[in-house]
């Protein structure tokens, strides 16, 4: 570990000005690092939202169904968040010796599922990982060892990712080959083994998490590619630091600020700290996914570690590195749309895997991420990115199908809104496919006997708790976040069949050919 840390000390990383007027995002416009392949796929993106394991199950489910669909070569990018990223992540770095049917399972008509089917999972299964989590255990394992900061992610890490052998502390992550060449080239110190690499075809990989000020909150990426903050919020940082403003290499990231200022080339040379401080694939699901400190309050575990990490502007780069705490995407924007609009996508599929159920009355009851969208939230206007008018229709057309017995989902048009914030232009048409997490009584009544009645113990008092609509925290207490295999299994099964039970419509929303 010492030689490791020696050899890797110094490394030399790029940075990318989003402040420059012809700035572009490096997937698309970078010469030594731009993916051909996305401008040939439909400008798509997928969004899987929040939610810990309840929402890291349905999104098993939903990349199970798109994958038996042949779709995701037509995707162009995936955000997540939080447990969302749970079950992204380890999808987008899955190791080529495990294949796609094993880490998401196979597809089962609803009549043909069986009790066995939702008890037994795999060792490398997604659903596995997520019944056999044992967070709280690994919780306090991590505290025993002194983990500090890094005490949620690795836990984390133990649970997502270390089944699938991608959970090393001392590997950092790149996208491809291309990229492992181009980063060895400027540091003869490092070799292809320092990096896990994306699965080949996949979507670009957007991970959402959020620096945590006290009177602020900012959106932080993590891709394959690089990692920060887009837009600049000059002096919105520790003692007048500027925040935001650009991105750097992700194995550049938690260091020291650069000694020199970038060359031409834009790279910079910075300092790590030791092996334990490498920013990982652990931390990116842990960033992501780390609840407040209100919410550890509440779960009286507030002694946990969280994430904190160093943090330099990447247009301000000689100013001394700060510690900040990270915190869940969903803190800030609990759905991935904002990273999707700031690329200007053409078209997006929101999963929004909530625990709330969808009622009437009034206003209606839904998902708490979705008004502040359409400016229903007075007290919390940064989110806001459609007009007002496009609020009712949404919610009656998740009503309607709800209704109908069907997959409750919807499809509208907007026109974007310009929101500084997040740096999204506004002035421009985008099409969204809504898919809410709700029973879908149709899909039920395919149910043999035996699973319909686990289905209906399930359901048991309602929402929030009862089937599908999980806890986020303490589903079966004492566990904070575990779920049992049948749990997961029924959820991931809804969540996939309500994919395959609308082929035609997520055919149509993903195969159309205009680029953007």
């Amino acid at each position: 570990m010492a030689f490791f840390g020696n050899r890797l000390k110094h490394v030399a990383c790029k940075l990318w000005d989003a402040t420059d007027s012809n700035f572009d995002f490096p997937e698309r416009s970078d010469p030594n690092l731009k993916i051909a392949e996305l401008d040939s796929r439909p400008n798509v993106g997928l969004a899987f939202s929040g939610g810990g394991t309840r929402s890291a199950s349905a999104t098993l489910g939903q990349l199970r169904g798109l994958t038996h669909l042949n779709l995701l070569k037509n995707v162009r990018y995936i955000s997540c968040v939080s447990g969302g990223s749970w079950t992204c992540v380890p999808f987008s770095y899955l190791p080529n010796g495990i294949t796609d049917k094993t880490f998401l399972g196979q597809v089962v008509p609803p009549q043909e599922l069986t009790l066995q089917n939702l008890q037994t999972s795999p060792q490398n299964r997604g659903a596995h990982a997520i019944a056999n989590s044992g967070l709280f255990d690994n919780f306090l394992k991590h505290s025993v060892r002194f983990a500090g900061d890094e005490t949620f992610s690795r836990a984390l890490g133990d649970t997502f990712l270390h089944p699938l052998g991608i959970d090393s502390l001392k590997r950092f992550f790149t996208l491809n080959q291309k990229s492992v060449d181009n980063i060895l080239t400027r540091n003869s110190k490092m070799n292809e083994n320092d990096f896990y690499q994306v699965r080949s075809g996949r979507p670009f990989l957007i991970v959402g998490s959020t620096l945590v000020r006290p009177k602020n909150k900012f959106h932080f990426e993590t891709t394959p590619l690089y990692a920060g903050i887009r837009v600049l919020h000059a002096g919105a940082g520790s003692k007048g630091r500027d925040i935001g403003g650009g991105y750097l290499e992700p194995f550049g990231f938690d260091s020291e600020e650069p000694e020199d200022p970038p060359g031409a080339d834009t790279v910079v040379t910075v300092r790590l700290g030791g092996s334990r401080h490498r920013y990982t694939l652990s931390d990116v699901i842990g960033t992501s996914g780390a609840p407040s400190s209100g919410v550890l309050a509440k779960l009286s575990i507030d002694w946990l570690g969280l994430p904190e990490f160093k943090y330099w502007s990447a247009v301000n780069p000689n100013v001394n590195a700060r510690e900040y705490t990270f915190g869940d995407g969903g803190l800030l924007e609990n759905l991935g749309i904002m990273p999707l609009l700031a690329r200007k996508v053409d078209r997006i599929v929101v999963f929004v895997n909530t625990k709330h159920e969808l009622k009437g009355g009034g206003k209606g009851q839904i998902n708490d991420s979705i008004p502040p969208l359409f400016g229903q939230t007075p007290d919390f206007k940064l989110n806001r990115v459609f007009s007002e008018s496009k609020y009712q229709p949404l919610v009656q057309g998740l009503l309607d199908a709800k209704e109908a017995e069907g997959t409750v989902l919807f499809k509208d048009t907007y026109t974007v809104q310009e929101n500084l914030h997040y740096g999204i232009e506004g002035g421009w048409d985008i099409e969204i496919l809504w898919v809410y997490n709700e029973r879908v009584k149709a899909w039920e009544s395919e149910l043999a006997p035996e699973v319909k009645s686990e289905v209906s113990r399930l359901i048991g008092t309602g929402s929030p708790g009862g089937f599908p609509h999980y806890k986020t925290f303490f589903q079966n207490f004492p566990a904070i976040i575990d779920l049992s295999s049948e749990q997961v299994s029924l959820l991931a099964e809804l969540s996939c069949a309500n994919i395959i039970s609308n082929k035609r419509l997520f055919e149509d929303t993903l195969n159309q050919s205009d680029k953007g």
